[in-house]
């Protein structure tokens, strides 16, 4: 009994020692305070949804345009006065103008002589310039028009058709929503002639279709396409006015018109027509578009990038 009763105490006693003994050799844990651990995190850290460089872009955008806009306005000025008058500022006063003033809003000298080198026909490298049109339909039945000159048919094609793909449109024959014709702008010097007068002159010449007075006191004369060149020569120096443009355009029929109703649509034609003025290539550019439920900001967004 007694060898029986001392056998499991001993056992005890051996499970006692042997954890009392791990105990001493394992060391006891030390929990440090939560500021002193590490954090590891996947998650983004969260904005406020805005910065300074969004603002920037925007205001940035909207500059660009403008000095586009301003550009494309001073490079056409040089062109009309370079085929008019030739391209050698000593013996074109009108040419020499443009180009100073061109000069004075920091226009590129490379798109100057680009314009300078278009008046004649080529491009500034001396290759022959050749005239190529693009149409093309936009939703809603938008008939639009494309008219540009260029040494590198297929490049210059390929990059406006892509731009037409870009804002929805599509290649289609468009011509027919439109009619050819001869237009002409005058500026009034002071104490120059009146509407009256306009029309006596008129009535010498040939060709001539029509003429209205312009809200800023111009005069815009339309013509048969073959003759444009000669009235716009004889308007100018018989009557002594300043002539501002003289084309021949794309003028959209009136029965053909689509009305932009919505600010999307504006948009979109609006990134479509500033995205084309982008190419020096392009001559002109024609849409078959009149104002609807938009409102006269955006329209003027719009009608600003056309040539009729």
């Amino acid at each position: 009994m007694r060898n029986r009763i001392h056998r499991p105490l001993a056992a005890v006693d051996l499970f006692l020692t042997r954890s009392s003994s791990s105990q001493a050799a394992c060391p006891p844990i030390r929990h440090q305070p939560p500021c002193l651990l590490r954090q590891f995190a996947t998650t983004p850290t969260a904005c406020a949804g805005h910065n300074k460089w969004s603002k920037t872009k925007h205001i940035k955008a909207v500059t660009d345009k403008k000095k586009m806009n301003e550009r494309v306005a001073f490079t056409k000025t040089i062109t009309l006065y370079s085929r008019l008058y030739g391209d050698d500022v000593r013996f074109n006063p009108q040419l020499a103008n443009a180009v100073s003033a061109a000069s004075k809003a920091s226009v590129p000298k490379s798109l100057i002589d680009a314009a300078i080198a278009r008046g004649q026909g080529r491009s500034t490298t001396g290759i022959q310039l050749e005239p190529i049109t693009l149409e093309a339909l936009v939703p809603p039945n938008v008939a639009i028009l494309v008219e540009a000159e260029t040494d590198n048919k297929n490049r210059t094609l390929g990059d406006l058709r892509l731009v037409v793909k870009d804002c929805g449109g599509l290649s289609s024959s468009t011509a027919f929503y439109f009619t050819k014709r001869g237009r002409a702008v005058f500026k009034q010097k002071e104490g120059g002639p009146s509407l009256s007068d306009i029309f006596e002159e008129a009535i010498e010449h040939e060709g001539v279709e029509d003429v209205e007075e312009l809200p800023d006191g111009g005069f815009l004369v339309w013509t048969e396409p073959a003759l444009l060149t000669t009235i716009t020569e004889a308007f100018g120096r018989k009557l002594d006015l300043e002539i501002v443009e003289s084309d021949i355009v794309f003028d959209p029929n009136e029965e053909t018109r689509v009305q932009i109703d919505s600010s999307e649509t504006a948009e979109t034609l609006e990134n479509l027509f500033s995205g084309l003025r982008e190419y020096t290539e392009v001559k002109g550019v024609y849409a078959n578009v009149r104002q609807g439920a938009i409102s006269d900001d955006e329209w003027n967004r719009i009608n600003r990038h056309l040539d009729v």
